[in-house]
């Protein structure tokens, strides 16, 4: 019993447009969430020779100081005094007794900045608190 054998035509042609099309939008899609992630405000956070990146720093509020005495709440744009900072806690805290705060200051920030947000965290019960630093 002979096969026959099966004619490769020659107008064989791989639609590449799907691709292209979904190379596109994966494209899109990393470029608008790059934006969204990098949202918080720029500090330069210095360095420490003892220093230990936390295992898990998620769910932690955080609070940004910057070199020039302003506070900033998690990735909010708009600069607040320490009184704001501490009701604002206050807030989480009453809603959380559990709550973790992060504080990102710059290297060049005076210790009375950090200190009054230590204090503030302090005075409305706030004991999770960890600073962020590079590990050297």
């Amino acid at each position: 019993m002979k096969l026959q054998q099966k004619e490769i035509g020659e107008d064989l042609e791989l639609d590449m447009s799907p691709m292209i099309d979904m190379v596109f939008l994966l494209l899109i899609f990393f470029i608008v969430a790059s934006q969204i992630i990098d949202e918080k405000p720029q500090v330069a956070v210095p360095s420490a020779a003892h220093g230990k990146v936390p295992d898990d720093t998620t769910g932690r509020m955080m609070i940004s100081v910057k070199k020039d005495g302003t506070y900033y709440l998690g990735s909010d744009p708009v600069a607040k005094t320490v009184d704001e900072v501490k009701e604002r806690i206050e807030l989480e805290i009453n809603a959380d007794p559990n709550l973790r705060v992060l504080i990102r200051a710059d290297a060049e920030a005076k210790y009375k900045m950090n200190e009054k947000i230590t204090i503030a965290c302090a005075e409305v019960g706030a004991q999770d608190l960890i600073y962020s630093v590079f590990e050297e």
